[in-house]
């Protein structure tokens, strides 16, 4: 899954987009914490952050990428 999560990022951000939601579902929180792991580390991530309820709540990360260089 992190390889998943990892070229997802380098996609988005290759296409400009400086905010994406990472949906990995409510359950037990196992994968919420995987993906979160792999946010804290990752070079493109500026934050990130559970959803909002109305975005998906505990269920999804709203990640903010760090702007692509001019």
């Amino acid at each position: 899954m992190a390889s998943v999560v990892a070229d997802y990022l380098e996609a988005a951000h290759a296409k400009g987009f400086v905010e994406v939601r990472l949906i990995h579902g409510r359950g037990i929180g196992v994968q919420r914490k995987i993906v979160q792991a792999l946010l804290a580390r990752h070079p493109l991530v500026a934050a990130y952050a559970d959803a909002p309820p109305e975005r998906g709540g505990a269920g999804a990360t709203v990640v903010r990428l760090h702007p692509r260089p001019s």
